[in-house]
């Protein structure tokens, strides 16, 4: 009973609360070669479950995220933003959505090469991502597009937030790979989501883009 019995009995135990939420397994020494190697097999199985879980989350972010800058992508704020638009109409609360992109960015590529149109890319998702809150989705929509949701933020709230990113990303100045300094603007349009479908909202935050792109870009507009 003290060297087989007692041992297979915690195993069994032990192996029936295995789980990658919970501590591995931990057995006091035994003289029985056949009870350690099933305790040390069972050890093993632990850390291949805590192995695979990991890769199961290091996949799901990869899926989730833009390669280049980090960002979330485009089918997964669809999702989120979605979820987030629900909540806000279920409960009365503000929710406004904006899309923006940079301007004249096929000339950096044409003239400087892909790799500083990737760096530009690169600086702006990273001065984003420093900008805003927590709790606000940002991803990149394609290309040079990119596209946010404020929640619990009317359009003037998320105007001010973004007209201040928007002046800060103009002043900041690029090293592209060759050594050249350049600095881009961007142009944004928002829309307010509180009684609106993900897929109108986002049509009348296009509609704002591409109305300060017609006023001369560099700029943040709502549409009306």
């Amino acid at each position: 009973r003290r060297y087989l019995i007692s041992p297979l009995q915690k195993i069994d135990r032990q192996l029936s609360d295995l789980s990658v939420d919970r501590p591995g397994p931990e057995y006091p020494d035994t003289p029985v070669a056949e009870i350690f190697s099933i305790e040390e097999a069972s050890k093993r199985l632990h850390s291949s479950l805590l192995e695979n879980e990991q890769t199961r989350d290091a996949l799901e972010k990869l899926a989730h995220r833009d390669e280049l800058t980090g960002l979330i992508n485009r089918r997964y704020f669809m999702t989120r933003a979605e979820e987030e638009i629900q909540r806000a109409h279920r409960y009365g609360r503000s929710v406004t959505v904006g899309m923006a992109d940079l301007d004249f960015f096929k000339r950096i590529n044409d003239t400087s090469g892909h790799a500083a149109g990737d760096l530009v890319l690169k600086t702006f998702a990273r001065m984003l991502l420093d900008s805003v809150r927590q709790t606000d989705l940002v991803g990149r929509y394609g290309g040079e597009e990119f596209v946010f949701l404020f929640p619990e933020s009317t359009v003037e709230e998320a105007r001010m937030l973004t007209e201040r990113f928007r002046q800060r990303f103009a002043e900041y100045d690029i090293r592209l790979p060759d050594g050249e300094e350049i600095n881009v603007t961007l142009s944004i349009g928002l829309a307010d989501a509180g009684r609106s479908s993900l897929e109108d909202v986002l049509r009348q935050a296009d509609d704002a883009l591409y109305e300060a792109k017609h006023r001369g870009r560099n700029q943040v507009v709502v549409f009306a």
